[in-house]
């Protein structure tokens, strides 16, 4: 093969990896077949029905927080040939109705599809799984060198001093219930040898 057939070859595989790595959500196959919500994710899906005698039109999708007001819009992307797209965007607000609407442009101008809406998830914190990672935090801090050495060391020395100092009086406690438990066991014997001298009389 000549030099000019393997530059073309290597010019195609890098367009196509290029083009995977861009817009990898705007592919048919990686589209849900309606507008799905994830969390605070929503994939938007539409579809180019004519390329108006164009060989390449551009699409995109423009939405908000009020009906007939779209005051954000997604990165246009290039298509070339009709059917389904999806496009992708992240960390919108919970709990919180969106309104959208797809559009096209080619050579004739723009133009826009009915608007819809979809709401996102009121609620965005991880649920605790067990034997799975999670994101809810486990420890006081979300670090896990302070949650693990730091804080242990720290409240084990603050407890040695408390103790050496005497502000917590644990020799005194020991000595307490040491007497109290000593008190106890004489009283049992006292009993149990009483018992055993009225028994003795009895018979």
């Amino acid at each position: 093969m000549s030099t000019k057939i393997y530059q073309k070859i290597i010019f195609g595989l890098v367009i196509i990896g290029v083009m995977s790595i861009i817009a990898p959500d705007v592919l048919a196959e990686n589209c849900p077949s309606l507008t799905t919500v994830n969390g605070i994710s929503i994939t938007f899906v539409g579809g180019l029905a004519d390329m108006g005698g164009d060989t390449q039109a551009s699409v995109w999708f423009e939405y908000g927080i009020t009906s007939g007001n779209y005051s954000q819009k997604t990165e246009e992307t290039a298509l070339t040939q009709t059917g389904k797209y999806c496009i992708t965007v992240s960390n919108l607000q919970p709990c919180t109705t969106y309104y959208y609407r797809a559009a096209m442009r080619n050579k004739a101008g723009p133009s826009y599809g009915a608007e819809q809406s979809r709401t996102t998830a009121c609620s965005t914190s991880t649920p605790k799984v067990l034997g799975a990672a999670t994101g809810v935090s486990t420890g006081l801090t979300d670090n896990i060198l302070v949650d693990s050495f730091f804080l242990p060391v720290v409240f084990a020395l603050i407890l040695a001093w408390l103790f050496k100092s005497h502000l917590i009086k644990w020799e005194e406690w020991l000595d307490e219930k040491e007497r109290e438990y000593g008190k106890f066991k004489s009283e049992k014997l006292l009993k149990l040898k009483i018992a055993q001298i009225k028994v003795r009389e009895n018979k």
